[in-house]
């Protein structure tokens, strides 16, 4: 979002030593946050699969369980609201739906129509405030759930899944809403989600979530281009890994006939480098890059948004997105040669534990399809 320095932010909302804990005959699973804060005028992403703990942080955030212990602590005054995956529309219309919430707080009549018509304007429902909320399209229950959580002037509002079932235009127009609302209120919003996609349309900060405990959390940019190891690499779409070795000038040999230049310089040793398919470079000819040889497309899939590429190169299947319907995308079709290439500073590089530097044991290579 970009419209609030951050170190002028406040946490709104922290967390500390929380740990949950759920027990059935069958399974055991525990949830162990050592830190989060949530920062007021931001949209922090916590991101992770099904059974990583999303649901179950987020009902801790919201105090609808209590940890077994840690504690989550409110800096802001205002409340903590939460919206679900699945937004609930009373009897009455949508305006209505907006107002009981108002009324809650024991406004004025006229301070509660002031606010119910600003949020339905904000989230473009005001031509429908009087149509039956039992009516709306899920899209626009959405928008109603949004409009009616940010009408009440929440301190820090929780949204699980908010962009489930949404098509990409429809996710894109409330993603924008989403954000106008946040920078001209400076409420602090935490979004769960499953999806990267979805999280990098609206947020500020991602936190990733495995088997319960934050693996990292940081600035969107930095946590998608300088994951901490491998295994949160995969969670946010750095996709090509491959085991190296990697000398003092930062060339990462595959093997003896292939090597990827990186920015990485240290004492020389075996690691893993790892590449987001949007920064391998292809082209029918020499593209822009450093060049690392030629590969032959495999695959070829398209959303009609992004034409993702499989692509065989030194043993390994390596994978690369390109807008759809225009440049190489048209022009590549799959079984072709093509050229390769990367910029140094877009590899990242995970050395050997065994000499103490940063790296994991988690991930695997990429084989290429026979």
């Amino acid at each position: 979002m970009g419209s609030v320095r951050r170190e002028t932010m406040t946490a709104a909302l922290s967390v500390r030593g929380l740990r949950m804990v759920r027990e059935s005959s069958v399974s055991r699973f525990e949830l162990q946050i050592e830190t989060l804060d949530i920062e007021s005028g931001e949209v922090l992403a916590i991101l992770g699969a099904n059974g990583a703990g999303k649901s179950t942080l987020l009902r801790a955030l919201a105090g609808l369980e209590a940890p077994v212990a840690g504690e989550v602590t409110r800096h802001e005054r205002g409340p903590v609201t939460m919206v679900f995956q699945r937004p609930i529309a009373l009897a009455g219309s949508v305006a209505h739906n907006v107002r009981i919430a108002l009324r809650s707080q024991g406004l004025a009549s006229a301070e509660i129509a002031r606010r119910s018509g600003e949020a339905l304007t904000h989230f473009g429902i005001a031509p429908l405030a009087e149509r039956p909320a039992t009516a709306l399209s899920g899209g626009e229950l959405r928008r109603l759930a949004l409009a009616r959580a940010f009408a009440i002037r929440p301190a820090v509002l929780l949204l699980d899944e908010p962009f489930d079932d949404l098509d990409t235009a429809a996710q894109e127009s409330l993603s924008s809403d989403l954000r106008r609302a946040v920078a001209q209120t400076g409420v602090a919003v935490a979004v769960v989600t499953h999806d990267l996609r979805r999280a990098v349309l609206v947020c500020d900060r991602v936190a990733v979530l495995l088997g319960g405990s934050l693996r990292q959390v940081g600035e969107r940019d930095e946590v998608l281009n300088r994951p901490i190891d491998r295994e949160v690499a995969l969670r946010v779409g750095m996709t090509n890994l491959l085991p190296a070795e990697i000398d003092a000038q930062g060339i990462a040999r595959i093997d003896a006939e292939h090597a990827i230049p990186t920015s990485h310089r240290g004492a020389p040793g075996p690691g893993w480098i790892g590449l987001r398919p949007e920064h391998l470079k292809v082209d029918i000819g020499r593209g822009e890059g450093e060049p690392i040889g030629t590969g032959r497309v495999t695959e070829r899939a398209s959303d009609g948004i992004l034409t993702t590429l499989g692509i065989a190169w030194a043993g390994h299947s390596l994978r690369t997105h390109l807008v759809a319907g225009r440049g190489m995308a048209r022009k590549i079709a799959q079984g072709d040669t093509v050229s390769l290439a990367v910029r140094p500073g877009d590899v990242r590089v995970w050395r050997d534990i065994s000499r103490g530097e940063e790296t994991t044991e988690r991930g695997t290579p990429n084989p290429a399809p026979p």
